[in-house]
């Protein structure tokens, strides 16, 4: 009849259908590069000059200072937070010390195991 279709011939229509994909998809990577450094407005790394060491002086003397934190409105800050949540007034609590902990996770991730765990009760 005609229709019939050999294993080669499949195998082949496979191999280049494969091929076909494949190539679509690393000419879209290409393209999804340069509209990345188009829109960066940025020229290429292999472009930019080798003197780096004008370009971290530059990049200091850009990177803003961090304000001076007034240390009894923080306090204020964190005992009224305390306090709130406490459920009491701020003369009722006493704060003797006040230091930072080390975080070991973001507070995203601990929100997200929170949000878990409270979905499955």
């Amino acid at each position: 009849m005609g229709n019939e279709v050999t294993m080669s011939e499949a195998l082949i229509v496979t191999a280049v259908s494969m091929l076909v994909v494949f190539l679509v998809l690393i000419l879209i990577s290409y393209i999804i590069g340069l509209l990345k450094t188009f829109a960066s407005g940025k020229k290429p790394a292999a472009v930019q000059p080798e003197n780096t060491s004008a370009a971290v002086i530059k990049q200091e003397e850009k990177a803003p200072s961090t304000p001076e934190l007034d240390e009894g409105e923080l306090i204020a800050v964190i005992a009224a937070a305390v306090a709130a949540s406490l459920g009491r007034d701020i003369p009722e609590i006493r704060i003797n010390s006040i230091r930072r902990v080390p975080q070991l996770t973001t507070p995203w991730r601990e929100m997200g195991k929170q949000e878990q765990l409270l979905s499955k009760l």
